[in-house]
């Protein structure tokens, strides 16, 4: 699936939220239809972390209401200062923002599929659902599974969000930011 956005609104996103080649813009698709596909918060900041030291980045925060508490956790960490929260925006106020961005880095979510329909490379995180079939369709989308699993083998009973590999999702991010 591909998304078209009118260029005026992409052009005013960027004016209102400030992008510019100074910095990488990163997509954190931090938010999952349940605990078990979600890859720990203490991760999503500890990357933000090694990812700013390697380039100068901002990371939009790519959750819902209903994930505040997530939310608060990387606003409130020490990279909190370079994010910015989607969760009280439309889907067509996100949708210009996704497209002025480098990069998803996130859970297996619906935003993980808007953003490879709008032409993002993007890194998915499958812990507990079937890679292959939610990223096979997408030359954008390059999955990252649980360590001893393969992108065939992942389902929805994986349960595998500990054995995410930091250095993988960190290596994988950096490739994609050069």
């Amino acid at each position: 699936p591909i998304l078209n956005i009118k260029s005026e609104n992409i052009n005013n996103a960027k004016k209102v939220y400030g992008f510019n080649n100074k910095f990488k813009n990163i997509v954190f698709g931090v938010s999952a239809s349940g605990p078990t596909k979600r890859w720990g918060i203490e991760n999503y900041i500890n990357l933000a972390i090694q990812l700013n030291k390697y380039k100068d980045c901002k990371f939009f925060i790519a959750a819902g209401k209903k994930d505040i508490d997530i939310i608060d956790k990387i606003k409130q960490s020490e990279i909190g200062g370079n994010c910015l929260s989607l969760e009280n925006l439309s889907i067509k106020d996100i949708l210009p923002i996704i497209k002025n961005c480098d990069l998803y880095i996130g859970n297996d979510t619906g935003f993980m599929h808007m953003c490879s329909a709008l032409g993002l490379k993007s890194i998915g995180i499958f812990v507990d659902s079937p890679a292959y079939a939610y990223s096979g369709y997408s030359e954008n989308i390059q999955a990252v599974v649980p360590e001893g699993e393969t992108i065939e083998s992942t389902t929805h009973d994986t349960r595998g969000k500990e054995k995410i590999s930091f250095n993988k999702v960190l290596n994988k991010s950096k490739d994609f930011l050069i």
